[in-house]
């Protein structure tokens, strides 16, 4: 955004009134110093109303664009209005428009190039650090609604049966539970999936009430860890795809 300031700048102080000297002085010396000065301002305005205004409007799909388009004929024909001012100078013979029209139509197109992807390109900077700022707004609200897990089961974890061996799983890293007919997959955060001899019926019994869900007949997940509910899936903090809510667990996330 600075760096967007100080081009602002430097084609307001530098290149705008500087684009009168790389005219032949013929163009300008003859012209009324005041209509010269009406015009300078003229062009100040078309590059602010293409920064700020016409800008915007460009990354806001067909209906911004024509917009645009119609203010750029608006211009177009105010300034040709300009053109055709009757003004006291001499004109070379044969000459069909005024001597300083070239001038005043090269500065208009000038300010609108300028001005134009200027200010569509400060609009697209402000959504993506809108989107920037979400994103980390939501991974902030992630990271402490998984501390207050973590402190909450501080400790806590199942003993499991998998294969000959006993395993300890902490609750706080529990993505969310799958039954394989018989058995339940404990899906983990940052470790391998633990796969234990029991129902999921009876691996629900084994967590403690309140703290998990069980929304389908294949799924019980952490209720911490929804992010996002509807009445036919849930989206889990940790899982790319949502996991689908049984018609007859409904109520039971519904007051969960």
């Amino acid at each position: 955004m600075n760096s967007l300031r100080i081009t602002d700048i430097i084609l307001c102080v530098l290149v705008i009134p500087g684009m009168i000297l790389f005219f032949p002085v013929s163009e300008w010396a003859q012209w009324d110093h005041m209509a010269v000065l009406i015009y300078v301002l003229w062009v100040y305005g078309i590059y602010f109303l293409g920064r700020k205004v016409l800008g915007p409007l460009v990354i806001k799909g067909r209906k911004g664009l024509f917009t645009v388009l119609g203010a750029v004929i608006l211009i177009v024909a105010a300034t040709f209005l300009m053109t055709i001012a009757p003004v006291d100078i001499p004109r070379e013979e044969g000459a069909v428009v005024q001597p300083y029209a070239r001038a005043m139509w090269i500065m208009l197109f000038a300010a609108l190039g300028m001005g134009l992807p200027l200010g569509s390109m400060e609009a697209q900077l402000k959504i993506l650090g809108t989107h920037i700022a979400r994103e980390t707004e939501i991974r902030d609200q992630k990271d402490a609604i998984y501390q207050r897990a973590a402190e909450a089961l501080s400790g806590d974890e199942v003993l499991l049966k998998s294969g000959y061996k006993t395993v300890h799983v902490p609750l706080v890293a529990v993505q969310y539970i799958e039954s394989r007919n018989n058995y339940s997959c404990f899906h983990l955060d940052n470790q391998d999936d633990v796969v234990s001899q029991i129902p999921l019926k009876d691996a629900l019994e084994l967590l403690p009430k309140g703290k998990f869900l069980r929304i389908h007949r294949s799924y019980i997940v952490p209720v911490w860890r929804i992010e996002k509910r509807t009445m036919t899936s849930v989206k889990i903090m940790g899982l790319e795809d949502p996991l689908p809510v049984g018609r007859a667990y409904k109520d039971i996330l519904k007051n969960g």
